[in-house]
């Protein structure tokens, strides 16, 4: 079955396979991937399912994690460019823009994805009460602030009625234990994802969020207690399961489709159903 989806005078297809796994047709379309780390990275589920609809993809990738991306690359032909990018400040994040505008003159992106986290080790290593400054504006400036900034400087490289699709957790608003400063970071990028839709809006641009349940990977290993988290979710989710990276890349697609054309400034909870709950199935156990 073929759909196709008029948005403000631009003509999208979308095929669904029946009977199998569906999946939809974005040929023609380019992504900028931000936040690739390792072949475990929810980023890389992302680029595997946008590269199997069509879409081109563009990498932005933080140079310790160089060597990794080059082993990556040629798994996937739909990638088109990687470009180095910090985006700690506003002069290495505009570098990214600047290398992709030399190789690729004129061309544009439909899909941004931020899947960009990071706070030091030390702001899990001891009480939140009692982390310095220095890396608490960190984090921040990293998990947080960084969408505005990706925003900021790719909207001359976007396509009217773009879609930027950025990762968040559920410590945005409620307590997890050892989760600390990231929780605040969280918080301030879903506000961050609700005013910068509200301020591209009106040309089209949309901006969510996708917040997930907790996943393996390099970056959620470095969380205390991590092992517990995932058990005491696949106890209690109303699905009974953690969620995989896949299960985020599907909702990335939707995110990134003209299905989703609609929706704007929201956090769409990935997560096995968890976020419904309130009183723990498991405490009938006791």
């Amino acid at each position: 079955m073929v759909l196709t989806v008029t948005v403000k005078e631009r003509v999208w297809s979308a095929t669904f396979v029946i009977g199998g796994s569906a999946m939809l047709n974005l040929s023609g379309k380019t992504a900028f991937i931000f936040g690739v780390a390792s072949e475990d990275s929810i980023a890389w589920a992302i680029c595997k399912m946008l590269a199997e609809s069509g879409v081109t993809l563009y990498l932005g990738y933080q140079k310790r994690f160089r060597s990794r991306i080059f082993q990556l690359k040629d798994k996937l032909p739909q990638i088109a460019g990687f470009y180095p990018l910090d985006v700690a400040n506003d002069a290495t994040t505009k570098e990214f823009y600047d290398a992709f505008s030399a190789e690729n003159p004129g061309k544009k992106a439909d899909i941004m994805i931020h899947a960009i986290g990071f706070a030091p080790r030390t702001c899990f290593d001891r009480p939140i009460l009692f982390v310095e400054d220095q890396d608490i504006n960190t984090a921040m400036t990293i998990s947080a602030n960084s969408l505005q900034r990706c925003l900021k400087f790719g909207l001359p490289y976007l396509n009217p009625n773009s879609s930027t699709i950025t990762l968040t957790y559920a410590a945005s608003n409620r307590y997890v234990p050892s989760y600390g400063i990231m929780s605040m970071a969280k918080a301030a990028l879903e506000c961050w994802t609700r005013e910068l839709a509200c301020h591209l809006g009106p040309e089209g641009h949309r901006v969510n969020a996708i917040s997930s349940g907790p996943i393996r990977t390099i970056a959620a290993s470095g969380i205390p207690g991590f092992e517990n988290i995932l058990d005491h979710v696949e106890q209690n989710a109303p699905l009974r399961r953690n969620v995989n990276q896949d299960d985020v890349a599907g909702a990335t697609l939707w995110l990134a489709s003209p299905l989703s054309s609609g929706v704007t400034g929201q956090c769409i909870y990935v997560d096995a159903g968890y976020s419904i709950t309130m009183v723990p199935e498991t405490i009938m156990n006791n």
